[in-house]
């Protein structure tokens, strides 16, 4: 197995800056997963760490061998694409084994290995088909045993579900996890979907605009996001956001909105009077009251969204939109007037002008 380490990277293409000095260590047997919006980099940075774009600046190590010129085919890694690759032509048994028929392996060997990455992927009753006889999820599983059988030191997996169907894309979520629990090969997963993200890395890295926002375990991410924008993009529903000014009495914060109502704000907070922030909790984080409470905002019901598991409620606020999600089903309707109570233990601030976290007095 080995470890990924990148060193200052940089990727230009003449004055377009791509990937801006990134330095990242994913250790050995890590499950890693690169997300962010399109255009972030994040595809980018996987290619260069295969080797298939060059690197502007900076050195990429993988097991501790530095292989920033090193040709792809010889820097031990296997790689899975969205598009799946397979040739059209060859059976699953000849699209898993072409790699090490290149490598010029015994027969017999190819044969044991593809033969053992099959079974790994319940693949064997499907060796003799053509890929045209085989469903998205079965050609992406052949395109997953086709790098399984190398037993690389790195897998780099490149958005390999976006070609499949959302009940396709949960069941191969889980077989990948399921992969990686069993091989614990060191593994490279971008991905633009934060629930992707949430539910297969063991390490998280945000980025934008070719640089790395925040970088470690979901929950991390979660729970104590750095800035506005890993909080805003982490998180289904996405959290909420209002603006407003901080007011102290004492040792009392409060944050005054702008309708001028004042919303409680926990005690440890690292503040001053006057100061602007973004106040953020998730939709989990917040209860429904029906009477005016000290600590409760008042709101007014806009739409209501049933999963059947989940209730949804959007609310208009003194402050701006707001959204809270319940197990629960509440007696509810739309145009209704609610007051929302924040747990104050869920809360967030951030400063309004860096959009950085502000951390408490504690932290």
């Amino acid at each position: 197995m080995g470890s990924v380490v990148l060193n200052n990277v940089r990727k230009s293409y003449g004055d377009a800056h791509v990937i801006k000095n990134v330095s990242l260590t994913i250790p050995d047997g890590e499950f890693c997963v690169l997300v962010g919006p399109s255009g972030c980099g994040k595809s980018t940075l996987l290619r260069m760490i295969a080797g298939l774009e060059e690197i502007s600046e900076g050195d990429i190590h993988i097991n501790e061998r530095v292989v920033t010129d090193v040709e792809p085919k010889l820097r031990d890694i296997a790689m899975v694409f969205q598009s799946y690759a397979l040739y059209p032509q060859m059976t699953v048994r000849e699209n898993m084994g072409f790699a090490l028929k290149m490598a010029k392996l015994p027969k017999t060997e190819i044969n044991q290995k593809v033969e053992e990455a099959a079974e790994l992927l319940n693949l064997t009753p499907l060796l003799e088909r053509l890929p045209k006889d085989l469903s998205g999820g079965q050609r992406q599983r052949v395109a997953m045993g086709r790098a399984i059988v190398r037993k690389p030191q790195v897998f780099l997996f490149d958005e390999p579900l976006s070609n499949l169907d959302a009940k396709l894309r949960t069941q191969v979520r889980g077989e990948i996890r399921e992969l990686h629990r069993r091989l614990k090969t060191t593994s490279v997963y971008v991905t633009h979907d934060q629930i992707e993200a949430m539910t297969m890395g063991q390490m998280i890295v945000v980025l934008r605009d070719g640089r790395i926002e925040q970088a470690g375990t979901p929950l991390e991410l979660y729970d104590s996001p750095a800035n506005l924008f890993v909080a805003g993009f982490i998180g289904s529903p996405e959290i909420n956001q209002l603006k407003g000014e901080i007011v102290l009495d004492g040792t009392i914060a409060q944050l005054r909105l702008r309708d001028g109502s004042l919303l409680r704000l926990p005690d440890d907070v690292n503040v001053v009077d006057g100061q602007q922030v973004i106040y953020a909790i998730r939709p989990e984080q917040v209860n429904v009251v029906s009477q005016a409470q000290e600590d409760a905002l008042g709101a007014v019901i806009t739409a209501i969204e049933n999963t059947g598991s989940d209730m949804q409620l959007f609310c208009d606020t003194g402050g701006g939109a707001f959204t809270s999600v319940f197990k629960q089903r509440l007696a509810v309707k739309e145009g209704e007037k609610v007051w929302l109570q924040p747990k104050l233990s869920g809360v967030h601030l951030f400063d309004a002008a860096t959009g950085e976290r502000i951390a408490s007095k504690g932290e």
